[in-house]
């Protein structure tokens, strides 16, 4: 007569305080997530820009029509009001300043930095102002860092593609295995169901899988 198999109480115990870990662990990791991805706030304690970051085939097209106009002999303002009145998104500011008749420097001190080539054109602008000699050769330079700062751009991307499925993987097989093994193996259940030693292990590379799955999320997402 076989003996009925008798559950352990600290068995239940260890599943109990695992199963509290495991949802503490994951909660704080989607916590961190959440409030990082949605924090618009910069340390300085500036509000990050939300609008869309500007195309760059439209700045590059801005900056060489500028060029080309200042090669032509037209005035420096003048070309640069034109210019953003036919792309104003790129630097509302400026476009809204020039509109009103303000100086030129004056609208190019009014642009709000957005950490994108908007920036770098804006410089570029103002270095017109007491240089317009050189304006038209900074601008043929600064197309230039514009597309290769793209190139580069799109390189990161698809390589953080690759990490971001590369995370996936490794975080979806071990769990898929493990279920796998439980649902095909009657002697795998019974070992998460009566082995302190299994649940464990099994918490334990639960917690490095999490673990991994958060660390991956931020490494890729601060080269992003």
């Amino acid at each position: 007569m076989s003996a009925t198999p008798v559950t352990d109480p600290g068995a239940i115990t260890a599943t109990a305080l695992v199963a509290a870990a495991l949802v503490a662990v994951a909660v704080t990791a989607l916590g961190a997530s959440v409030l990082r991805r949605t924090s618009t706030r910069t340390p300085g304690g500036r509000d990050r820009p939300t609008g869309p970051p500007a195309r760059v085939p439209d700045l590059v097209d801005l900056a060489e029509r500028i060029a080309r106009e200042t090669r032509a002999g037209r005035g420096v303002r003048d070309s640069v009001a034109d210019a953003l009145g036919s792309h104003p998104a790129i630097a509302p500011e400026v476009a809204h300043a020039l509109g009103r008749h303000a100086p030129l420097a004056a609208a190019l001190a009014a642009h709000r930095p957005r950490g994108d080539e908007r920036d770098l054109l804006i410089h570029a602008l103002s270095l017109g102002v007491h240089h317009a000699h050189v304006l038209a050769e900074v601008l043929d330079r600064t197309t230039v860092v514009i597309r290769e700062r793209r190139a580069w751009r799109l390189e990161r991307s698809a390589q953080s593609a690759q990490a971001r499925a590369s995370a996936r993987a490794l975080t979806v097989l071990p769990a898929a295995f493990a279920l796998w093994g439980a649902l095909s193996s009657p002697s795998v259940r019974q070992a998460y169901t009566t082995s302190t030693v299994t649940l464990v292990v099994a918490a334990v590379g639960v917690v490095l899988n999490v673990a991994g799955w958060w660390w991956m999320r931020r490494v890729v997402g601060a080269s992003r």
